[in-house]
């Protein structure tokens, strides 16, 4: 363990040479790391620039004192700057920084009600705006509402620190707006969207040329991943206008429909494609709708698709005929939003915004979310009371420290421990080399900013990024302390910080890869329960799209972290592979149970299932549902099996005997893997396996 660990640290330590020197001292190598620093430093520069001009407006309308929650503003620029920010996002800066300011007040007043503010302010700032796909929204909000109550100080005059935050609200706002007209990020969305409708419309052509390969299926696979991702971000972080986040979550319906009929062999045979036509009508349609996305009048388009919806019923194979019907129904869809320029994001009923929320946030203690943000709110009680409760000079280190190093996943904690104890031990003793130049206060200022510069420059969480932050933040205290007493508390609120982080890590609510993954499986399962009262709620009323892309959507993020973890476990022994194995089945069994009821919900709405057979789908769904359970291994299928037989439609009896064949397939899978799946996690066995993780 010891050479681990020292190898470890070698490797930071090249690392940040890397990053300060070049490697040798050859024309190429220099010339190498030149352009490097050009290019990161040319990424850099908006964010650079906005801190500066920040930084010395507040020092001259305010005073120094008030320039540590420019910080704050600058990480929310830098998260914000190259992404498009709809009207309701600059209102949201200055509702949360007034919802910020008022906590840190409160939390000032008196040591309970710091403890007790600290308590709710992550699950208002941390629980609400996180998510295990997205896990650091919190962070500027969170630090703004860190830096204001750590100085009570300033919070005696409210209005000048109510104005000052509100000039850097209204700073903020400005420089996004410049930063909207310079790099046209929207457009480089569109770009991207058409770049993947150009591909899907490719790999329609492909399959009608060589049928289904393992180049197709894996093209595919890796295509409906993006148009997944990209979605899914659009989304969280407004990165794209409500129209475009509208054909996002269209597109990536579509490409999870063609990578779902490439897992199907009941239609084809490998370098054979008997519905070659039907493939090129729909390569042809998708690429025309590349061609005039964004037209007023598509009604050309619309007719075409409408003929050949009107044809689908002479293909005999149902799989196929399926897939035909769900493409062209989505594609109508599609190119009715497209010529809707006014058209908002889904125009979702209060009850229906209610239903996606709950695909999003999960109130319980196998959430990740609820996890990460009960063991944030331990540290900040326990290091926000310490600072408020003995009247030491910048113990606001300690807590502020603390936050930092508190990551999502504890074992990225534990890799910031390690990065920040290095990157400050070297900024400790640059910053004790400069004090001995008896710099005048200009000569530090301009130090300082350029510090700041190649902070921003550095990787996030690194060892040279924690070193210019040290370097930066002890300069500017020797402002106002010695620099002794400066390093020492630097030094002392780390080594606290570290022991509390790693004592909060293991003690409190530990999250263990295993048990995200657990907490994962339970997501899928009940997200396919949520997915069939989608289809209950369909058969009384009409179901807006929005509903099951989103429920679509947000099952293939999850089940794609799931099945990393599953692709990643051991296989050394037979017992391992077995699991293994037997994870990877049941998550394989989950997507396409998701896939068969996508389809489903696809039949309901184009009524192919009616009013006298909506009771009998009912009643399947029902004890489908309870079938699908996690760590409920019921075999009484005979009545759903029964119910089947009764509907007229031949895709329907089609999809839901597909349904039941997975579901047999699943329960195998869990029984199979039921000490992987199965068991819970005790909380000796979280422990253990965090400490054997980050051995």
């Amino acid at each position: 363990m010891a050479e681990k660990r020292t190898s470890w640290l070698a490797a930071q330590l090249n690392e940040a040479r890397a990053s300060l020197l070049p490697r040798d001292l050859t024309p190429e190598a220099l010339a190498d790391w030149t352009a490097d620093k050009r290019r990161k430093l040319l990424n850099a520069a908006p964010t650079v620039i906005f801190f500066i001009t920040s930084f010395w407006l507040t020092v001259a309308l305010f005073g120094l004192d008030h320039v540590m929650p420019v910080s704050c503003y600058t990480a929310l620029f830098n998260s914000r700057c190259r992404k498009y920010n709809p009207p309701r996002q600059y209102a949201r800066f200055f509702g949360v920084t007034l919802l910020c300011l008022a906590g840190a007040r409160l939390a000032t007043s008196h040591v309970l009600l710091c403890m007790a503010v600290n308590l709710v302010m992550p699950f208002l700032l941390v629980f609400i705006r996180s998510s295990q796909l997205n896990p650091r929204r919190y962070f500027p909000y969170m630090m703004l509402f860190l830096f204001l109550e750590l100085r009570p100080e300033m919070l005696d005059n409210m209005p000048l620190q109510l104005a000052s935050l509100m000039f850097s609200c209204a700073l903020l706002t400005v420089a996004l707006l410049i930063c909207a007209r310079l790099f046209h990020k929207d457009s480089d969305n569109v770009a991207q969207l058409h770049k993947n409708i150009r591909r899907l419309a490719d790999d329609l052509n492909y399959m009608a040329e060589h049928g289904i390969d393992s180049r197709a299926r894996s093209e595919l696979l890796a295509l409906k991943r993006e148009f997944s991702a990209h979605a899914y971000t659009a989304r969280e972080d407004s990165s794209a206008s409500d129209l475009l986040i509208n054909l996002y979550d269209m597109f990536a319906a579509l490409a999870h429909r063609t990578a779902y009929l490439t897992g199907s062999t009941a239609w084809h045979t490998d370098g054979d494609c008997p519905h070659a036509s039907y493939l090129r009508e729909l390569a042809n349609l998708t690429a025309a709708a590349d061609r005039i996305l964004n037209a007023q009048d598509n009604s050309i388009l619309i007719r075409r698709a409408r003929e050949l919806l009107g044809r689908a019923g002479e293909i005999e194979n149902a799989r196929f005929r399926i897939f035909y019907k769900s493409y062209l129904h989505m594609f109508l869809l599609l190119l009715r939003d497209a010529a809707d320029s006014t058209h908002d994001r889904w125009r979702l009923s209060p009850v229906n915004q209610i239903r996606i929320a709950q695909f999003r946030k999960r109130p319980s203690l196998d959430s990740f979310e609820l996890r990460f943000t009960i063991r944030c709110a331990a540290v900040l009680a326990i290091s926000c009371t310490t600072s408020l409760a003995f009247d030491v000079d910048h113990l606001y280190w300690f807590p502020l420290t603390a936050f930092l190093l508190m990551q999502p996943y504890p074992s990225e904690s534990l890799r910031r421990m390690r990065t920040r104890t290095i990157g400050t031990a070297l900024g400790c003793v640059v910053v004790h080399g400069l004090s001995m130049l008896h710099l005048p206060y200009a000569g530090v200022m301009m130090l300082s900013m350029v510090f700041i510069t190649l902070l921003y420059c550095s990787k996030p969480g690194s060892t040279i990024m924690a070193f210019f932050a040290t370097v930066y933040a002890l300069s500017m205290a020797s402002l106002s302390i010695g620099d002794q007493y400066a390093t020492f508390m630097r030094l002392a609120c780390l080594a606290a910080a570290v022991a509390l982080d790693f004592g909060v890590d293991r003690l409190v609510v530990p999250t263990s890869d295993r048990r995200l993954f657990l907490a994962n499986m339970r997501q899928l399962f009940d997200l396919i329960d949520g997915y069939w009262e989608i289809v209950r709620l369909s058969l009384r009323e009409p179901m807006e799209v929005a509903v099951p892309c989103e429920a679509l959507l947000h099952f293939q993020m999850v089940h794609g972290q799931a099945a990393h973890y599953a692709q990643g476990l051991p296989d050394s022994t037979p017992e391992e592979r077995g699991l293994k194995d037997a994870a990877k089945h049941a998550l394989f069994c989950a997507w396409e149970l998701v896939c068969e009821l996508e389809q489903l919900e696809l039949l309901v709405l184009s009524e192919d299932v009616s009013e006298n057979e909506k009771a009998d789908l009912d009643r399947f769904a029902v004890i489908a549902a309870r079938y699908s359970t996690p760590f409920a291994y019921s075999h009484h299928m005979g009545p759903a099996e029964r119910i089947v037989e009764k509907f007229s439609n031949e895709d329907v009896r089609f999809v839901l005997r597909q349904y039941l064949r997975r579901s047999r397939a699943l329960t195998e899978a869990r029984i199979a893997g039921r000490k992987l799946i199965g068991e819970k996690v005790t909380y000796a066995d979280e422990i253990t396996e965090h400490v054997e993780a980050n051995r």
